[in-house]
């Protein structure tokens, strides 16, 4: 044998020699502490065995993140207190106390506090999870956007005109634009982000998961504000929200079985409720607008100013009833976020740009791309994953929807300073020409004045 290869045999056994001799025989009762809510306590067991009290007789308790849990009762202990040991001496029986501070995953272990200056000895370390607590205001939260969108979606339903729907789906350009933009560009753009910008499989899957998303129903209230192609808007949501039963799937089971590798479960379910949460209410805005006239009207008069209202309310609400979520936050789940929608808000408008289509087509379906349904990512998510992982993931459709508004309000805030210049140089220009008017009227009278005196002279 090369002697080398024997060398480095030797050297192999010599460490895992040592690794194992430095290693403290802990067993946990439980041996794993699973779903520990925030703020929950929870009492753990353990014993040491194999004791070394002439090394040893002081040990400490270690918490890997002391964010996401602490121990609250003494991390220290003597195990040469004859109370605590069995009476072959041999072993040490102690209880400690758990907290959740906050979601995620950190372990426990046993460190040796030797007598002399030696390495340091470690138990094999206790798996921790910690859960978050249920929230009251978030679903306080969740059913009064459900019932304001719907009141909004009865307004957009008053604002629609049939026969410009049906001349979009007889020549389908811009919905095709549209649904190419939303379920070919978002994934791969969402893909090649999270592969670029994360370590952890568990962000990879929740971008690529909000990036094979339908468009969300917020997409529609933006196109309004930003005087778009409404009727084109609410055309694409409701063919993307129906494709999503297809799309998503056959994304998730082919490129998303690289990020992950458990069972899937797609919220057909919520899907078909987003589908009609949002046919109903527009169906109701249809027939008030055939029966009701005069209340339609008024439903359109106040369209833009109640969207507007329901989007800050969104963005406020939400922020504050996910504040959790920031403390989640790092500069690659922002960058990630941003990139990912705003990315799909240029790719829109370039596709329909090229495409040919008007400004009013280029709003609604750019619109249409970078807003996508956070909801429906993160219940499949929910539903897909045990916590905290679900919670962990969701932080990217979280994030993506803070980060959506940012550009869109910029826009917004852009459209309303050129139409007000426009106004001023439209009454600056009716100012000047009156007042031509007014001079040529008084020009003309005073001619006419010089001419009737000429006779009399």
């Amino acid at each position: 044998m090369c002697p080398v290869v024997l060398l480095a045999m030797i050297s192999s056994f010599l460490l895992l020699f040592v690794e194992l001799a430095a290693t403290i025989s802990v067993s946990f009762v439980p041996g794993y502490v699973s779903k520990l809510k925030v703020g929950e306590k929870k009492n753990v067991s353990f014993s040491i065995t194999d004791l070394k009290p002439a090394k040893h007789d002081y040990y400490e308790l270690l918490v890997a993140d002391p964010s996401i849990a602490t121990i609250v009762t003494s991390k220290i202990f003597n195990v040469t207190e004859l109370e605590s040991r069995q009476t072959n001496g041999e072993t040490f029986n102690g209880t400690f106390t758990l907290e959740g501070r906050f979601l995620g995953y950190t372990d426990v272990q046993v460190k040796a506090l030797p007598k002399y200056d030696s390495e340091d000895e470690k138990s094999n370390p206790l798996q921790i999870s910690v859960v978050r607590k249920e929230n009251k205001l978030n679903t306080v939260f969740i059913a009064s956007v459900a019932i304001l969108v719907s009141l909004s979606y009865i307004n957009m339903g008053c604002a629609l005109d049939l026969r410009v729907i049906k001349g979009v789906l007889k020549r389908p350009v811009a919905p095709a634009v549209g649904f190419s933009c939303q379920y070919l560009m978002m994934p791969l753009i969402a893909y090649g982000i999270g592969q670029l910008l994360f370590d952890t499989p568990i962000l990879k899957l929740g971008l690529f998961v909000f990036g094979c998303s339908p468009g969300g129903g917020a997409s529609n209230m933006w196109t309004v504000l930003l005087k778009g192609n409404l009727n084109l808007s609410v055309t694409m949501t409701f063919i993307s929200t129906l494709a999503a039963l297809v799309m998503m799937p056959l994304w998730i089971f082919t490129l998303g079985k690289t990020l992950f590798s458990g069972t899937t479960k797609i919220p057909f379910t919520n899907i078909f409720i987003s589908l009609v949460s949002m046919v109903i209410p527009l169906g109701i805005g249809l027939l008030i607008q055939k029966y009701l006239p005069k209340v339609a009207t008024f439903g359109r008069r106040i369209l833009a100013p109640t969207c507007l209202i329901l989007i800050i309310y969104i963005v406020a609400f939400g922020t504050y009833a996910n504040l959790y979520m920031f403390k989640l936050f790092t500069w690659h789940t922002v960058v990630a976020a941003l990139t990912n929608v705003w990315f799909g808000f240029l790719f829109g408008a370039l596709a329909t740009c090229f495409s040919g289509r008007p400004v009013e087509d280029v709003i609604a379906i750019a619109v249409e791309t970078g807003i996508q349904n956070s909801g429906i990512a993160i219940v499949l998510l929910g539903f897909s994953l045990q916590q905290p992982d679900a919670d962990l993931a969701s932080v990217m459709p979280v994030a993506a929807s803070i980060m959506m508004p940012i550009p869109l309000l910029m826009l917004y805030v852009f459209q309303k300073i050129r139409a007000c210049c426009s106004r001023r140089e439209t009454i600056d220009s009716e100012s000047l020409i009156s007042e031509n008017k007014y001079k040529q009227s008084v020009e003309s009278a005073t001619n006419e004045g010089y001419d009737s005196i000429a006779p009399m002279n």
